[in-house]
């Protein structure tokens, strides 16, 4: 961490070089003008020419093996530290003279040494590495720490196989493992005509196909911006475009709802007692609040509000030992405890442990309700959230309403701006209790 210091009426900085560097840089201090004598001005330039040196000294230290990819990515840092879109000497030489004019003059007034890492940098002196579109995907977590770096275990785990998965049907269709940066617009093609033999097949979905080459489009874009590359020079991303249409055959995407019958059944009394507890009370959850089922099975118990006036739980990005993201904005949301959902967090006031982070429940619930003769064969347990919109529609509540109540854009639903507060706690507590399934209470065994 850089600190400043006062010489002769301006502000250098001053930092300690740390140990890792000590083969590149003999100096135990690096100090540098700021060339600033105004303190507030100072603090603002501190962090940015912290950022330069630290990304000259990891340049200095890859540079020892110079063709490698460490190189060139530190290379790249540099560029960016400079405020220069990291650009190879061809692309610098295709480009207007001003640009390459700016950057001498840069270096210049800088007084940096013609072969340093900072020329380096600024002329596009180091090729960009030949990646697979494998090792693209395998390297995206490294890349892009700050998206993953809220997420909990399941939550990383499914963004990492967002690139991974992708990534290994190109290289099943295909037959290789390609350049990521040199796919072709024909093989491309061939892939999405691959994809769509096995639609017609009935092997994948249509919409699963088209998310698979939507994410290639957003592979393709972060791994140039990963690059140095700036947004307006990434090349045409030769998956673009190609998604169009592939869900034509798809039947209806939205997932199957519980009938209201079935979903009486499993709240009555005594339906579920040969569950496991957490199982079960997961499932009471989820049943009178319309909750996604990580929303649930992720919830921190500082999260669970049983004391309040209006018992209720909380759905919110969590960082710290609870570590979660939520879906989008409109996930936020306070949501009142009422009938089976009550009973469920009295009895589990800190949360279920047991599934917080994982991924286990749905297939564990989904096999229970089936043993038990819950749960029709084509529906799962994804689909007490839909019925549960049903129910709220089928109890004339308005629209915009069932959007704040399940998560959804509340904009969206009105089809404009929202302006005025939120519904309250209370006022959501009375549609959830006006739709409330099974109110007789259960026994209170004790939790196994």
């Amino acid at each position: 961490m850089a600190g400043k210091a006062k010489r002769g009426g301006i502000w250098h900085l001053r930092m300690r070089v740390p140990k890792r560097y000590r083969s590149i840089e003999s100096r135990r201090e690096i100090h540098q003008s700021l060339y600033t004598g105004d303190e507030r001005e100072a603090a603002a330039r501190l962090a940015v020419v912290e950022r330069q040196i630290m990304a000259d000294l990891d340049a200095r230290l890859s540079g020892r093996n110079s063709g490698s990819r460490d190189y060139y990515e530190a290379i790249a840092k540099l560029a960016s530290a400079r405020s220069w879109g990291y650009q190879t000497a061809s692309e610098l030489a295709a480009g207007p003279l001003d640009e390459i004019l700016a950057r001498f003059a840069s270096l210049k007034s800088e007084g940096d040494e013609p072969g340093s890492p900072v020329s380096v940098a600024a002329f596009g002196g180091v090729e960009r590495p030949r990646l697979s579109i494998t090792e693209v995907a395998d390297s995206m977590k490294d890349w892009f720490r700050a998206e993953v770096r809220d997420k909990d275990h399941t939550q990383t785990r499914t963004w990492t196989y967002r690139w991974k998965r992708p990534a290994s049907k190109v290289v099943e269709l295909l037959g290789y493992d390609p350049v990521f940066g040199e796919i072709t617009r024909r093989q491309a093609v061939s892939l999405r005509d691959a994809l769509q033999d096995r639609i017609i097949d009935d092997d994948i979905r249509g919409d699963t196909a088209q998310k698979e080459l939507r994410n290639l489009c957003l592979l393709w874009e972060k791994f140039h911006i990963h690059l140095g590359i700036d947004e307006l020079m990434i090349p045409s991303c030769p998956f673009n475009g190609l998604a169009k249409r592939l869900n034509i055959l798809d039947e209806e995407s939205r997932k199957a709802e519980i009938p209201v019958e079935y979903l009486e059944k499993i709240l009555a009394v005594g339906a579920l007692d040969t569950l496991n507890t957490d199982t079960r009370d997961v499932i009471y959850a989820l049943s009178e609040t319309g909750c996604r089922q990580a929303e649930v099975t992720g919830l921190p118990p500082g999260s669970i509000h049983l004391e309040d006036n209006v018992p209720h739980i909380m759905i919110q990005r969590e960082t710290g030992e609870y570590k979660r993201e939520i879906k989008n904005k409109s996930s936020k949301r306070a949501i009142p405890l009422v009938g089976r959902a009550l009973e469920a967090f009295q009895r589990n006031p800190e949360g279920f442990a047991r599934f917080r982070g994982k991924g286990s429940f749905s297939a564990e619930a989904n096999d229970g309700l089936r043993e038990l003769g819950l749960l029709p064969d084509d529906v799962t347990v994804g689909g007490m959230r839909h019925i549960f919109e049903t129910r709220l529609r089928n109890a004339d509540v308005r629209d915009d309403h069932i959007a704040e109540l399940m998560g959804h854009s509340v904009k969206k639903a009105r089809g404009r701006e929202v302006y005025g507060d939120k519904m309250t706690l209370e006022k959501k507590l009375a549609y959830h209790n006006r739709i409330m399934i099974n109110s007789e209470p259960l026994a209170r065994p004790s939790h196994a």
